[in-house]
């Protein structure tokens, strides 16, 4: 069964999705969270897919204020990846959102992601910049 559930803050559901943004976003480029980001992870929201009862993807989402949130690291197990794990996560995540009466979505794409997010509704908003060492572009959705 395929289920997207919001993980708790501390709760195992939430550790399974630090481990799995860490070795997927972090591992491969050599990073460590620096605390900073550390001090948002109990303000933020954080989710998952699940398929029978496996953490597959997972995504964070911060709220800006004024009915904006921005998506952060979001990540899909690579052997499940091109499977529509990704865009079920997403469209998940966003009717909780528009049940929850958030008007938009911010994100920064990395540059080999903008096409995934373009499928979703996302646009590209001003030029490309460098994040993390990688090439990214800030991209939006409006939700309602």
């Amino acid at each position: 069964m395929v289920q997207v559930a919001e993980a708790e803050f501390g709760s195992e559901g939430y550790r399974e999705t630090l481990a799995l943004r860490k070795r997927i976003l972090r591992d491969p480029l050599g990073l460590e969270w620096t605390e900073e980001e550390e001090s948002w992870e109990s303000r933020e929201r954080h989710f998952a897919m699940q398929v029978d009862n496996e953490t597959v993807a997972c995504v964070v989402i911060r709220p800006l204020g004024q009915g904006v949130v921005k998506l952060r690291q979001m990540a899909v197990e690579p052997a499940r990846q091109g499977r529509g794990i990704g865009r079920g996560l997403l469209e998940g995540v966003e009717k909780i959102l528009v049940a929850d009466e958030l008007d938009r979505i911010e994100l920064n794409a990395r540059d080999t992601a903008v096409g995934f997010y373009e499928r979703l509704g996302f646009r590209k908003v001003g030029e490309e910049f460098v994040e993390v060492t990688i090439p990214h572009w800030k991209m939006v959705k409006t939700l309602r």
